[in-house]
């Protein structure tokens, strides 16, 4: 029966088997035949499966904060457009047919806040706890609501307008979250899912 590939496919289990395999290959290595600049071949080998796992580590985390910057950068540039076109809309002069040719009629809505409900999802970050939601092009932003270890219910976290929100306090397991969407700065529809870390 043919063995499975012995590198590991996962990028978070290379880094260490790549270290015990440097530190070992100096005492097991010349026992297999290994002279010394194969074993030194070897251990810069490991040394570059290091650095290129740390590379992608932090490319992953600037492109995650890249994109926390840029995302933000929308939803402010959208904000303020949506003030504007709002008070347009309110005008005497304003028809659908310019509303239309401004392109800012949107489809019919079949959203119906009083039921709807953020789906939330939780994972670590770099900077703390990342918790990720969807207002579905719809919602204003979501009310993110914690409760930590020891404390007698979940209190008003944050206010989140963007995806995804980014709790950097440091947290213990056990630790709880759920979302509400907000539209029209009121909180409307069900409350999320629990997030527990």
């Amino acid at each position: 029966m043919a063995k499975k590939d012995y590198v590991p496919g996962q990028i978070a289990q290379k880094s260490p088997w790549a270290t015990t395999l440097k530190a070992r290959i100096v005492t097991d290595g010349p026992t297999i035949g290994l002279s010394p600049s194969d074993i030194t071949e070897v251990q810069g080998a490991c040394d570059n499966v290091v650095s290129g796992v740390n590379d992608i580590d932090a490319a992953n985390t600037a492109k995650e904060a890249a994109m926390g910057t840029a995302n933000h950068k929308i939803h402010d540039a959208e904000t303020i457009i949506r003030k504007h076109i709002k008070r347009g809309k309110t005008h005497s002069a304003y028809t659908n047919d310019i509303g239309q040719h401004l392109g800012v009629v949107g489809d019919e809505n079949s959203i119906d806040p009083v039921t709807s409900s953020p789906e939330l999802k939780g994972r670590k970050d770099p900077a703390g706890w990342r918790l990720d939601f969807n207002l579905k092009d719809f919602f204003e932003g979501v009310n993110i609501y914690r409760q930590m270890e020891g404390e007698a219910g979940f209190t008003k976290k944050a206010f989140d307008n963007s995806n995804p929100y980014l709790d950097t306090d440091t947290v213990k397991p056990g630790t709880r979250y759920f979302a509400v969407y907000v539209l029209n700065d009121k909180e409307v529809g069900v409350k999320s899912n629990e997030v527990v870390i």
